[in-house]
């Protein structure tokens, strides 16, 4: 890995990831580089460019203390020429450090940055991505706040954003009868796996295919882009499958799965007659061919 330099991003590049962009808005240096793990920043340049502070060691260590921040340690030249080992985080580890600091009179940028951040989707990327990890950052009223808003600027109707948070609570209650049933320890593959019996059962077609049709990119989230008849199913389908699951211990990761497919293929019968009636794909939103 080489040693890095804080830089201030090219104003021309389009193709640069949102914190690169709002480091060149503001005018300050980020340190940054590209890994196995995608891109890594340098946490103390964040904390600079958005506190307005030179030395940041005290802010930088309350934050590890509080958040779920995945810290790597990377070579960094400073202005005096000297090379350090400081530690470098993902997006996610910035929004975090970004949704934690308050803002302040002693803070102009901080306000204006996080309102940035907002209203270009990242704080609502970062609730969907992993919603655990805002607990200790926000309360769930200002999470679920601030998902509707960016939803809202999104082009989002309220019945869609209803049905897709109430899907995101409904997901993670899923999750944790799954693990809770499951007597084997499941690894992240293993979710999307169960996440796929849902779609089989329901639609007959998995979350790879559905994107194909959908003409999404691969690492899309499906559920960004459904319509809001198939998240109602979709969570009916996840609610059901729980409460089935939290009626079991120590089953085998086949036996899990099985009885996620049974509730999904339930569901997925008065999901076929529904969308007959409307005349509609419903897990896409696409018309049904007549004839």
């Amino acid at each position: 890995m080489n040693t890095l330099l804080p830089v201030i991003p090219d104003a021309d590049d389009a193709s640069l990831p949102l914190p690169l962009i709002v480091a060149q808005k503001w005018d300050f240096p980020l340190a940054h580089v590209q890994s196995d793990q995608g891109y890594l920043y340098a946490v103390q340049d964040w904390l600079r460019g958005l506190t307005g502070d030179k030395d940041v060691r005290r802010l930088e260590s309350q934050t590890q203390k509080q958040l779920s921040v995945s810290n790597r340690q990377l070579p960094y030249t400073a202005t005096n020429g000297k090379t350090y080992q400081v530690d470098f985080t993902d997006d996610k580890g910035l929004y975090l450090i970004a949704q934690y600091l308050r803002s302040t009179k002693a803070r102009p940028l901080l306000a204006a940055i996080k309102t940035y951040l907002s209203e270009a989707g990242a704080f609502v990327d970062l609730v969907r991505r992993e919603p655990e990890a805002l607990m200790g950052v926000m309360n769930p009223d200002e999470a679920i706040d601030a998902a509707i808003e960016a939803y809202r600027r999104q082009g989002k109707d309220d019945r869609w954003i209803s049905a897709r948070i109430a899907g995101k609570i409904k997901r993670l209650q899923f999750t944790a009868a799954l693990k809770a049933a499951v007597r084997d320890v499941l690894s992240k593959p293993q979710y999307g796996q169960a996440t796929d019996e849902v779609y089989k059962g329901l639609w007959g077609r998995t979350a790879v295919y559905l994107r194909k049709e959908m003409a999404l990119p691969p690492k899309a989230s499906l559920r960004d882009h459904q319509p809001a008849l198939a998240l109602s199913y979709q969570t009916l389908a996840e609610e059901v499958a729980a409460q089935k699951l939290g009626d079991h211990h120590e089953l085998s990761w086949d036996e899990a799965r099985q009885i996620v497919r049974i509730v999904a293929e339930l569901i997925g019968a008065q999901a076929a007659v529904t969308g007959r009636f409307l005349g509609m794909d419903l897990a896409t939103g696409k018309a049904l061919l007549s004839g």
